[in-house]
């Protein structure tokens, strides 16, 4: 008995002990965890529990004047696996997937039935090898899917394929309007920012925001609460254009018809408001598609009618004569004793454009011929220095104040010799932009107030709830108002009798000048190529607008008369009605 006894107590003994171990490892283990390693597990409590989530706008968009949409966002979805938890072999898995994304392709819509097969052999073959590779435990699969297609895979149940939801640039007209637009491209970093024209220009309007908010989960996963916050809207600024969304679409494809009729390598068509300095339309070729901008020449990223500069030709023979009116050196009546031959510049012999020559015309008669020895003629009487001045004024080398990327400055003659001012006279030697051209011609229609071109009618900030409306920004003024409608009267003569009469419009009343320049190159001018241009407004008086066309280099005849011309009145018959309507 005393034996038990002694071995019960001893067995006590060894339970209490180990009871004694076990709590003091405990309250051990708890002084440890509560005391000790306290901050590292909070901040792994709150690393598991508590998420930060970033939440990220919408990028502006951009509107025709209508309000109809010209560029804005489109939900699509980024296609990923997680094989691991696939339920099926890789290569089973690949082959749905190949048999549904296929369907998504450009070429295999266009693809013959072998080639079709091929295609698809292809995709399920890439989709494999990804699928399979070692040690991955997310795979991105597939960029830009569509809600339809992401709505098939889904179909499809298949444990380990998922979707991250993102926005991109969704354009409803196709690529219209892309040098005015610009695209969207990726920083460094990977982000989204806008490159060239009015996205490019307007980034930090446009560009959505992004904050990082705190979100508090449970074990599995699920939201529990996020953070108090007020909700505050991310969306980049919306941007109502001046771009009327018919006379873009006629500039675009009268151009394109035009270009493909002359033989020409390529052109511009620009319509305007003088009255107001709104850009109602831009077209240029050639062109790109902003949604796949990467398979284009950069350089058809640009706007030409920004950044191409040339010699203008007899277009600017308006200002000339704007000048010589305003100054009273001249009046339309105004004889010219000097118009009786080629004039003699040194070594240089400056003729007229067909060599023929009529001794005291008027200045009427002359801008109506564009007689090359009568604007000679008047930039003498004005001398250089007032010269100068007005082509200044009118804003020639001075960049436009648009919201679009390429706007800047651009060169301006520093030297003026005799025979560099007598060629400027007619608009060689001296190069331009079309928008500066038009800027400045679009004074003469505008009773001589030079307005800034205007291409941002309206912008809509979702964070105030505001419209801010842009208004009309007169510049100054050039000329006065009775010089200014001296000349619409006689750019109307021109464009009656001119060397392009056979293509004036009896549906419309027009003034306007056609310009027909040389090719400059690298020690001096092309041979056999030119730049033909026509610039004119309707009705002559408060037009309703200016229209401006030029083609380069077209093979079917080197003269404005019998290329551009047509090609603008065809353009500003159409424009007119679309305006009446």
């Amino acid at each position: 008995m005393k034996k038990n006894h002694h071995s019960s107590h001893w067995r006590g003994r060894i339970v209490l002990s180990i009871i004694f171990v076990c709590s003091a490892s405990v309250i051990l283990r708890l002084f440890f965890l509560q005391v000790i390693s306290s901050d590292e597990l909070t901040a792994r409590a709150e690393k598991q529990y508590r998420q930060k989530v970033n939440n990220v706008g919408s990028r502006g968009n951009l509107y025709f004047s209508d309000g109809s949409l010209l560029v804005g966002n489109q939900t699509v979805y980024r296609l990923f696996a997680e094989p691991i938890l696939f339920d099926r072999p890789s290569a089973e898995v690949a082959q749905i997937l190949g048999q549904i994304l296929i369907s998504d392709s450009e070429q295999y819509e266009s693809a013959t039935s072998s080639a079709r097969v091929e295609l698809e052999e292809n995709l399920t073959a890439d989709l494999e090898t990804k699928l399979s590779a070692e040690n991955k435990t997310w795979i991105g699969l597939r960029e830009r899917i569509s809600e339809s297609i992401k709505q098939e895979i889904e179909r499809k149940k298949i444990p380990g394929i998922g979707f991250d939801e993102y926005e991109v640039r969704y354009y409803p007209e196709a690529s219209m309007a892309a040098q005015l637009t610009g695209f969207i491209g990726k920083t460094e970093a990977g982000e989204d920012i806008g490159y060239f024209g009015i996205e490019g220009a307007l980034e930090k309007e446009l560009q959505p925001q992004r904050v990082q908010r705190q979100v508090v989960r449970d074990a599995l996963g699920g939201k529990l609460f996020s953070e108090k916050e007020e909700f505050v809207s991310l969306n980049g600024r919306d941007v109502t254009t001046t771009i009327d969304r018919d006379i873009q679409r006629i500039l675009e494809r009268e151009l394109q018809l035009g270009i493909q009729r002359y033989e020409a390598l390529g052109g511009e068509a620009i319509a305007y408001e003088p009255k107001t300095g709104r850009i109602l339309g831009i077209a240029a070729a050639p062109t790109f598609a902003q949604e796949k901008f990467y398979l284009y020449d950069p350089e058809s990223y640009k706007n030409p009618a920004l950044t191409e500069l040339y010699e203008p030709g007899s277009t600017f023979k308006i200002l000339t004569v704007a000048a010589g009116l305003d100054t009273g050196k001249i009046t339309p009546e105004t004889t010219c004793d000097t118009c009786t031959g080629p004039r003699q510049f040194g070594s240089y012999t400056i003729r007229t454009w067909n060599d023929e020559y009529h001794p005291n015309t008027t200045m009427s008669d002359a801008l109506a011929r564009s007689d090359n020895t009568a604007m000679i003629f008047i930039s003498e009487k004005l001398g250089n220095e007032t010269f100068v001045e007005y082509l200044k004024k009118f804003g020639i080398g001075k960049e436009l104040g648009a919201d679009l990327q390429g706007d800047r400055d651009t060169p301006f003659p520093t030297s003026w010799r005799p025979v560099e001012t007598a060629t400027r006279s007619f608009g060689q030697g001296i190069t331009v932009s079309s928008l500066q051209l038009v800027r400045a011609v679009a004074a003469v229609a505008n009773n001589g107030e030079l307005l800034r071109p205007q291409i941002i009618s309206s912008v809509f900030d979702s964070v105030e709830g505001k419209t801010h409306t842009v208004q009309p920004v007169v510049e100054e003024r050039v000329m006065s108002t009775a010089s200014a409608q001296t000349l619409q009267d006689m750019l109307v003569y021109a464009a009656e009798h001119g060397e392009a009469q056979w293509t004036y419009s009896k549906k419309i009343p027009v003034a306007g000048k056609t310009g027909t320049s040389q090719v400059a190159e690298e020690g001096g001018y092309k041979e056999d190529a030119t730049i033909v241009s026509f610039i004119g407004f309707s009705p002559p008086h408060d037009p309703d607008f200016l229209l401006f066309v030029k083609l380069q280099e077209p093979g079917t005849s080197p003269w404005a008369a019998e290329t551009a011309a047509p090609l603008w009145f065809r353009m500003a018959e159409q424009i007119s009605l679309s305006l009446r309507q």
